[in-house]
């Protein structure tokens, strides 16, 4: 039966009226952009006025607590996915994840109800951003995001699964053998020192990236984050999002003390002294030239990680040279020594 708002003169308060009697009352709210609304029947109960207004506003309550509970079931993929954001902190990871969303995924699935969306929707996506020029890693962004989101959905009864899960994405073998890690560990320290022996500015650098520094939390290095006095210094913008107490080694804080400044950033553009570096190429060119073909600044982390195995530092150290939070992680950048490895169960097997 339609509602009659002409039959609800009476105002008793926002969202609320009731007829001339004052024993019928008349609702109408909004909220996350719907309309609710609804009538409230008294006509048959003993109550005087005031009684009847009391409770009229009880049930208002109630009403508007049920609509902030409600669960929309038909909610968005844009919807879901900002729920999952807001989750975030804001750091490099966030506006990365952001940015390959807006760019690759929301114009396909965005609008689209969340219940709805099948594991071949996503793979159709996957697929195209590959045959577009991602890399297999580069594409996987889009699972990184709407999986999460997708387990958000689930714990709210928006949706029953996660389509995700049986999305496949065949990811190539990245990791590069280390062979005699130590070897080369020495050999990338000495050409460090011998390219950049006057040049304090690289030479910090790149002894950074051979402690296991990523390229961006060297560029992102702010000169209050450093404690010269304690020897430390602090990443407060890394890949997983957490802030990092590292310690500052005596060769890398002797070539920052000749450049040394009161705030700001550590590796300043040269061109703008309000910007930091952007790329550091024509300097790892040169070092690359010097080592051979195999060098790039990310190779530096295989290799050092692989360097402290073969010394028997324990896993969960070597995870925290290279800033990981899971353990596990250190698998991606460590080369098994498998001929050691063997040879101490032989020893043990001997013994």
């Amino acid at each position: 039966m339609a509602i009659n708002i002409k039959d609800y003169p009476n105002q008793v308060r926002a969202n609320l009226k009731a007829n001339l009697k004052y024993d019928i009352f008349y609702y109408r709210f909004r909220h996350d952009q719907k309309a609710y609304y609804g009538i409230i029947d008294y006509s048959n109960k003993t109550w005087n006025k005031k009684d009847r207004i009391q409770n009229a506003e009880i049930e208002l309550l109630k009403a508007k607590k049920e609509a902030e509970n409600k669960i929309d079931t038909d909610a968005t993929i844009n919807q879901i996915v900002t729920l999952y954001f807001e989750t975030l902190k804001d750091g490099t990871y966030k506006k990365s994840r952001k940015s390959y969303y807006e760019r690759k995924v929301e114009r396909s699935l965005g609008n689209k109800k969340a219940k709805n969306i099948l594991p071949m929707h996503i793979q159709k996506i996957i697929n195209k951003n590959i045959k577009d020029g991602d890399s297999p890693r580069t594409a996987k962004q889009a699972i990184e995001v709407l999986s999460p989101a997708f387990n958000i959905a689930r714990a709210n009864r928006i949706v029953t699964h996660n389509p995700c899960q049986d999305v496949k994405i065949e990811l190539p073998k990245a990791k590069k053998i280390v062979v005699n890690a130590t070897d080369r560990l020495t050999s990338i320290y000495q050409a460090i020192i011998k390219l950049y022996e006057n040049d304090p500015y690289y030479r910090a650098f790149f002894l950074l990236a051979l402690q296991g520094r990523r390229k961006g939390e060297i560029m992102n290095l702010r000169w209050e984050d450093i404690s010269f006095a304690y020897d430390y210094y602090f990443l407060a913008d890394t890949k997983n999002d957490e802030e990092q107490k590292v310690f500052l080694p005596p060769n890398v804080k002797e070539a920052l003390l000749h450049f040394k400044k009161e705030s700001g950033w550590v590796f300043e553009s040269p061109i703008d002294p309000t910007k930091r570096l952007s790329d550091a190429k024509r300097q790892t060119a040169k070092l690359k030239k010097e080592l051979g073909d195999w060098f790039t600044m990310h190779y530096t982390r295989n290799v050092m990680v692989s360097a402290m195995a073969e010394k028997g530092i324990d896993a969960i150290h070597m995870s925290g040279a290279l800033g990981h939070n899971d353990p596990n992680t250190i698998t991606k950048y460590l080369t098994m020594n498998y001929m050691q490895g063997s040879k101490i169960a032989s020893d043990m097997i001997q013994k």
